[in-house]
């Protein structure tokens, strides 16, 4: 009968080397949860060790999906297993790694939720702005659906990067690369109002001067938590669907703005994407768009 000794003892010297290296206590968890599973299925399959083949480590992975799991799941799964096999390898406690040819399952490419034209005007027509927080949501919305900004970037905005000249705002996007994005006159307008009501907030609260734009009621940068604590607020009130996040409003900005015409290599700039294939990804044409433009400009659909 195989016994788990020879199995754990390696399990718990990789989790106590990962910690040493900084990993996250989520990934930690996670990572044990996962090894739990293989740990499992080694003792069924009655493994004395982890010196097995690559076929043996397959049937690990066949398990996984025989058991109904997702394929997000069984990917991250697989992942983990990887990463301790490659371990097991570098440490010299295997002669050869088993995990190098397994493959995760393939995943349904799924675009992100978004919003239509009409879901984005009901969601940014909120009442008029008479304070600090209604000032702040309206902005808040109206600046990710303008310009299509992550949240990230839209709460780390300061003051500076506004250049109200030519409605365009500094953004500083992944891997510190900056770009320049457009956005039009109403939401300027929005902006600009919560500015005057951003300003008298801080002297009615005796605050310190800040360079951030969003603030929170101390006074304090806005985090990202915090804006999708506000939207999902906003969502109720619009009843709109519940499991719309700020990305869905990035999402809805290049869809729309692709719908109406733009091209895409633009999108890509606006959206800050280094490559254009992820562009893609957040873009959206519902078949009954891609319908009205292949009538509108096929010639054998206008003469029919």
């Amino acid at each position: 009968m195989a016994t788990t000794v020879p199995l754990t003892e390696s399990i718990l010297a990789f989790h106590l080397e990962q910690q040493a290296r900084g990993v996250s206590p989520h990934t930690a968890r996670a990572q044990k949860g996962d090894l739990e599973k293989l740990v499992a299925h080694a003792v069924a399959a009655r493994w004395t060790g982890w010196e097995v083949s690559a076929r043996t480590l397959r049937r690990f992975a066949l398990e996984l999906g025989d058991r109904g799991l997702d394929p997000a799941s069984q990917a991250r799964i697989l992942s983990t297993a990887r990463a301790f096999f490659r371990w097991l390898w570098e440490t010299r406690r295997i002669a050869v790694d088993p995990s190098s040819s397994l493959r995760n399952p393939k995943q349904a490419s799924k675009l992100p939720a978004f919003l239509s034209e009409g879901e984005s005007n009901a969601l940014l027509d909120l009442p008029p702005a008479v304070d600090f927080a209604t000032a702040r949501l309206r902005c808040l919305l109206e600046l990710l659906y303008a310009s299509g900004l992550r949240v990230s970037e839209l709460v780390g905005l300061d003051l500076q990067d506004v250049i109200f000249e030519v409605r365009t705002l500094r953004v500083l996007g992944k891997g510190s690369k900056e770009r320049l994005v457009p956005f039009h006159p109403a939401a300027g307008e929005i902006l600009q109002a919560y500015l005057r009501f951003r300003r008298e907030h801080l002297a009615a609260k005796s605050l310190p001067p800040t360079a951030a734009i969003f603030l929170n009621q101390r006074g304090g940068r806005l985090t990202a938590t915090s804006v999708r604590n506000l939207l999902q607020g906003a969502l109720e009130g619009a009843a709109l669907r519940a499991r719309i996040s700020p990305h869905a409003l990035r999402h809805s900005f290049a869809s729309h703005l692709l719908a109406r015409g733009m091209d895409l290599r633009a999108i890509q700039e606006l959206l800050g994407h280094a490559s254009l294939s992820t562009t893609q990804r957040y873009t959206h044409l519902d078949l009954e768009q891609l319908s009205r433009t292949y009538d509108a400009a096929h010639p054998r659909a206008k003469k029919s």
